[in-house]
C-alpha cells in the first residue's frame, strides 16, 4: 500500500501530545522512502540514540512488506527497523511469527530469532531467519522445524541444522531428522525436495480384482527450467511389470492439452482378462506387449513467444483398443478412442484459418481421415455501419471413412453366412423347379428377398469410401426491435456442398445446394417484488423476468441417398438439433427441414451480496415441425429445465422431455438432482434418471444416493448406492469410515458391485498425508489408479 510523504506530518499531529518529534526526526523518516504508512497508538523519538521509537499496536508498511508487532524502533544511523513483541511480518503471500526480528531498509532483508512461519502448506519455526524480502527467491534458516501440521503439538515433524526454502520450487535440508511424536526415526545428511507435486518420488500401493495386488512408482525431476521428467515403474501381480516415462513443459503447466509427451510400456501376463466380463469382447488376437504413445503440443510460429499462428499436435498411437481401459482407465473414460490430428491455425479477429490432417494410426478404432481439411471460418460480425450481421464458412477436404478392424471382420462373417444361406435357398429351388417342372415359390419368398436386400447392404458397408468435399455456406441476419419492447432477428444463408473423386457408393447429386431462412422474435417482461422476503430461503426481494420465444427455420437442401456414407454425419441424440445452419456440424447429415421452436423462459432473481442472484431459472420449449429431417415427427416431446439455487447448501436441478405431443418416436426422459445439507455434519446428494420408450437407448430407471456424515470432529461416515429399478439390480454399493488423524486422513471402504454377470467385493484402506501432497511423499490407495 503506498502513501505520499505528506501523510508522514499527518502522523506527526496524530500522536498529540504522545508524540516528541522534531524537524530532525522528519529528516530521519524521509530515509524509509516515499512509499511509507506508518500506525501505531505512540510514537516517540530518542534524540541522543537517533531513533524514533514507536509502541503500542505498531503496523509498518514499507516496500511491499507489512510488520505487525507491540514495539518497533528505528536506528536511524544504522537504518534498521527493530521490532519486539508478538512480532508477524507478512510479505506476497508468506507470513512469519516470532518475538523479534530486524529489518534493513536499505537491501529489504530480514534477520529474525525464533521465527516461525508458513509457505502454504509447509510450517516451520527456526532460531535464526535470513531472508532478502526484496524478491523472494530463497529463505535461509538455522536450527530449524519443519513440518506440514498445523497445531501446535505437531504429529510429525523434521529438524534440521539449517534449512533453505525455495518458494515454489524445492526445500534442501541438512543433515534431517525425521520426528514422529518426540522420537526420531530417520537421519539423511542431505535432503532436497520439490514442491511441485509432479516432482519428487510418489508411490501408489493398493489393490483391484483386475490387477491384484500392485505398487505404481512414479520419481519426477527437472530437465533444465523447461520440463519435467517422469519416470514410472509399476507393478501388478495380476498383469506383470511395466515401466513409462513421462516429459511435461512448465509453460503449459496446468493445462491438460499441450506440452506432453507419454510413453508407457506393459508385459501383460494376462491380457485376455476383460475388465467387464459380462460384456462380449474379442481379445483373441491381444499380444502381451502393449503400450502407448502420447505427444499433446502446441507450437507457436514463429516462437517462442505466443502469436496468433501455431501449429497443434494430437498422436496417440496405442497397441490395442482395450489398453486404455485396462491400464489407464480414468483416460478411457474421457477419451475411450483417442484421434491423432496435426492442425495449423492462424488466428484473426474476424475468424480463422486452419489446415488439418487427421489420419490413421490405429485401425482397431472407427474412423475418418482428412488428408488434409482446410476451413475458413469467420465470426459473427457487423457488415460496416447497416446493422446487418455476416458469418459463414468454407471447408475442403479429402475424406476417407474407415471402419474398425473388429466391425469390419464381423461384417465380413455376417455377409458370408448370409450368402452361403441364400445359395443354399437357391440350390433347393433350382431342384424343386427340375424335379416338378415348376417354378418353385422359395425364389419369390419374402424372407429370402429381405435376406438379399440385406447382404446388399453388408456388402455396401465392406466397400471403401472416399471422396474430396467442397463446402460453403454464408449467412446475414439483422437484429432490430419493434416498438421498444419486441426483437426481431431476421436471417437468410445459402450455400453449396460438392463431391468429387467419389471411391464407394455414390451420392445422388454431387453437388446440392443449401438454402436457409429463419426468423428468431422474442421479447421480456419483468415486475419487481420488493416485500418479498424469506431469509430461510435466500429471498430479498424477488424480479420476475418472463422472455417468451419463438425460433423459425427453414433449409432445403438436395438428398445425397441412403447409400452415401460420409463422414460429418448425424449420431443419435435425445437433445433437439440446433436450427442455426452455421452451427450444424454433420455437413453429410443435413438434410431438408422446416421447424418452429417455441419456448418461454422464466428467473426469478433476488438481491444477494452486492449484486442479483438467479435464485430459480426455467426453460420451457418444443420444436413443431412442418418438415421433419428424421423421423417425420409433427412435434418433438416438451421440454423443461430448471434450477433451483436458493441457498449454499441447497441445489436441485431437471431436466425433463414428456410426450406430450404423441407420435411413433415419442419417448419419457427426467434427469433430476438434488444435493441438501441440513446441518453441518450431514450432506446427502440424490440423483434420478428414467428413460422409457427411447428409439435408441435402453429403458432405465436409475437412482444415486450419496451421502456424508460426520460423526465427530475426527470421524466420518460416506456411502454410495446406485439402484437399476428396470431390471432389479443394485449396481453398486459403497460403504467408507473415515479418521481424521491431523496430518493424516485414514479411511476403510467397503465395495459391492454387480456387473451383471459377475459380482465383485473389494475392501479398500486408504492412509494419505492430507497436509503435504506437493512437498512430500503422498501415499493413498486408488483402486485402478486414475481417481476411481
Amino acid at each position: 500500500m503506498k502513501i505520499a510523504r505528506s501523510l508522514l506530518l499527518s502522523l506527526v499531529l496524530a500522536a498529540g501530545a504522545h508524540a516528541q518529534l522534531g524537524a530532525d526526526s522528519l529528516g530521519f523518516l524521509e530515509q524509509l522512502g516515499s512509499d511509507v504508512k506508518i500506525d501505531t497508538d505512540d510514537t516517540q523519538y530518542d534524540a541522543e540514540k537517533g531513533a524514533i521509537v514507536w509502541s503500542g499496536n505498531v503496523h509498518l508498511e514499507l516496500a511491499g512488506t507489512e510488520i505487525f508487532s507491540n514495539r518497533a524502533e528505528f536506528d536511524t544511523k544504522l537504518e534498521e527497523i527493530r521490532v519486539t513483541g508478538n512480532v508477524s511480518i507478512y510479505r506476497e503471500g508468506v507470513l512469519y511469527r516470532g518475538e523479534r526480528a530486524t529489518y534493513r531498509v536499505r537491501t529489504q532483508e530480514i534477520d529474525a530469532s525464533e521465527m516461525r512461519s508458513a509457505f502454504e502448506p509447509v510450517f516451520f519455526s527456526t532460531d535464526q531467519l535470513d531472508s532478502d524480502l526484496s524478491e523472494i527467491s530463497v529463505v535461509n534458516t538455522e536450527g530449524t522445524t519443519f513440518t506440514t501440521d498445523d497445531n501446535p503439538d505437531p504429529d510429525w515433524f523434521i529438524k534440521a541444522e539449517k534449512i533453505e526454502i525455495y518458494p515454489e520450487d524445492r526445500v534442501v535440508f541438512r543433515n534431517p531428522k525425521l520426528y514422529v511424536g518426540d522420537v526420531p526415526v530417520f537421519w539423511l545428511p542431505y535432503l532436497s525436495q520439490p514442491l511441485q507435486e509432479d516432482l519428487g518420488y510418489q508411490f501408489t500401493p493398493g489393490y483391484s480384482s483386475q490387477w491384484g495386488g500392485y505398487l505404481l512408482n512414479r520419481y519426477g525431476s527437472l530437465w533444465g527450467d523447461h520440463s519435467v521428467v517422469q519416470f514410472l515403474l509399476d507393478g501388478r501381480t495380476e498383469r506383470g511389470l511395466a515401466a513409462g516415462l513421462n516429459l511435461s513443459s512448465q509453460r503449459w503447466r496446468g493445462n491438460p492439452n499441450f506440452g506432453k509427451f507419454q510413453a508407457y510400456y506393459a508385459h501383460d501376463t494376462d491380457p485376455q482378462q476383460s475388465v467387464v466380463s459380462s460384456r462380449a469382447e474379442d481379445r483373441s488376437g491381444l499380444d502381451q506387449d502393449r503400450y502407448r504413445i502420447n505427444f499433446h503440443h502446441r507450437v507457436y510460429l514463429p516462437g517462442p513467444e505466443e502469436s496468433t499462428l501455431y501449429v497443434d499436435f494430437d498422436i496417440n498411437k496405442v497397441s490395442d483398443e482395450f489398453f486404455y481401459e485396462d491400464f489407464f482407465p480414468s483416460d478411457f473414460r474421457l477419451d475411450p478412442q483417442p484421434d491423432n490430428l496435426i492442425t495449423l491455425t492462424k488466428q484473426h479477429e474476424r475468424g480463422e484459418l486452419s489446415v488439418q490432417t487427421r489420419f490413421e494410426l490405429n485401425d482397431f478404432y472407427r474412423n475418418d481421415t482428412r488428408l488434409p481439411e482446410v476451413a475458413l471460418d469467420f465470426t459473427r460480425q457487423p457488415i460496416f455501419d447497416t446493422g446487418a450481421f455476416y458469418w459463414g464458412s468454407t471447408t475442403f477436404g479429402i475424406y476417407e471413412d474407415n471402419l474398425s478392424e473388429s466391425r469390419l471382420n464381423r461384417l465380413r462373417t455376417q455377409a458370408d453366412a448370409l450368402e452361403s444361406d441364400i445359395r443354399l435357398a437357391d440350390q433347393l429351388a433350382a431342384r424343386l423347379s427340375e424335379t416338378s417342372g415348376l417354378r418353385s415359390p422359395l425364389g419369390l419368398d419374402p424372407a429370402n428377398q429381405e435376406s438379399r436386400t440385406l447382404l446388399e447392404d453388408l456388402r455396401r458397408q465392406l466397400e471403401p469410401s472416399s471422396f474430396s468435399r467442397l463446402y460453403s455456406y454464408h449467412e446475414v441476419l439483422y437484429p432490430m426491435t419493434l416498438g421498444g419492447a419486441v426483437t426481431v432477428t431476421p436471417k437468410i444463408g445459402g450455400g453449396a456442398v460438392n463431391y468429387s473423386s467419389v471411391d464407394g457408393p455414390e451420392p445422388e447429386h454431387s453437388t446440392r445446394g443449401i438454402f436457409h431462412a429463419g426468423v428468431d422474435v422474442s421479447t421480456k417482461f419483468s415486475k419487481f417484488y420488493d416485500d418479498v422476503r424469506v431469509p430461510g430461503l435466500g429471498l430479498d426481494g424477488v424480479m420476475h423476468v418472463v422472455q417468451p420465444y419463438v425460433n423459425y427455420s427453414y433449409v432445403t437442401a438436395d438428398d445425397l441417398g441412403s447409400s452415401f456414407r460420409g463422414v460429418d454425419r448425424l449420431v443419435p441424440t435425445n437433445r433437439l438439433r440446433p436450427l442455426d445452419v452455421p452451427q450444424f456440424t454433420a455437413i453429410d447429415g443435413l438434410n431438408s427441414w422446416n421447424i418452429f421452436r417455441v419456448g418461454v423462459e422464466n428467473r426469478l432473481l433476488t438481491r444477494r451480496g452486492s449484486g442479483s442472484h438467479p435464485w430459480l431459472v426455467s426453460n420451457t420449449y418444443f420444436d413443431t415441425f412442418l418438415d421433419d429431417p428424421e423421423f417425420d415427427r409433427d412435434a418433438s416431446n416438451l421440454f423443461e429445465e430448471i434450477a433451483w439455487f436458493p441457498l449454499p447448501w441447497l441445489r436441485t436441478n431437471l431436466g425433463a422431455q414428456i410426450p406430450v405431443f404423441g407420435g411413433e418416436y415419442s419417448f419419457t426422459e427426467l434427469n433430476s438432482g438434488v444435493t441438501f445439507m441440513p446441518t453441518r455434519d450431514f450432506e446427502f446428494n440424490v440423483g434420478h434418471r428414467f428413460l422409457q420408450d427411447d428409439p435408441f437407448f435402453l429403458d432405465s430407471n436409475l437412482l444415486d444416493l450419496r451421502t456424508y456424515v460426520r460423526l465427530s470432529e475426527n470421524w466420518g461416515f460416506s456411502s454410495f448406492h446406485r439402484y437399476e429399478f428396470e431390471d432389479s439390480t443394485f449396481e453398486t454399493q459403497q460403504y467408507s469410515l473415515h479418521r481424521d488423524l491431523n496430518t493424516w486422513t485414514a479411511a476403510l471402504g467397503f465395495l459391492f458391485r454387480d456387473n451383471r454377470g459377475e459380482e465383485e467385493t473389494g475392501v479398500v484402506l486408504s492412509l494419505t498425508l492430507k497436509d503435504f501432497p506437493n512437498v512430500n511423499v503422498p501415499l493413498g490407495i486408488d483402486a485402478l489408479g486414475g481417481g476411481n
